[in-house]
């Protein structure tokens, strides 16, 4: 068994990271990315959106009230209408590809750590 320093670990680590990046998910992810950024109208939405939710937080931290319902009514029915476009659509399929990527990735390395620590 070879043992690897440290700076060998994060090349190699580095090297994975490549890897990922030039998958097919990942390239997905920044087509999708990309299609839902140059389109105005999502833009201009996902910006309230998050300017909406940020303004929900704050308000939560002091406290409920009816006004909360309001807001957070108001959220739900932006993200309804933003989930209706194509684009949004198809970036939230893309991102769930590059979480279950990463995912796996990882519960590969934490089982191949598994099976030679018990070597």
């Amino acid at each position: 068994m070879t043992t690897l320093d440290r700076n060998e670990i994060w090349a190699q680590a580095f090297e994975l990271g490549q890897l990922i990046l030039e998958s097919p998910e990942v390239l997905t992810y920044k087509a999708a990315e990309s299609a839902m950024q140059s389109n105005a109208e999502i833009a201009s939405k996902t910006t309230k959106f998050r300017e909406m939710q940020w303004q929900y937080d704050k308000l939560a931290e002091h406290g409920t009230g009816p006004h909360l319902n309001g807001l957070r009514q108001d959220i739900e029915a932006l993200a309804k209408d933003l989930d209706s476009y194509p684009e949004v659509q198809a970036y939230k399929v893309a991102m769930t590809q590059v979480d279950e990527l990463l995912k796996s990735v990882t519960d590969l390395i934490a089982s191949t750590i598994t099976e030679k620590a018990a070597e």
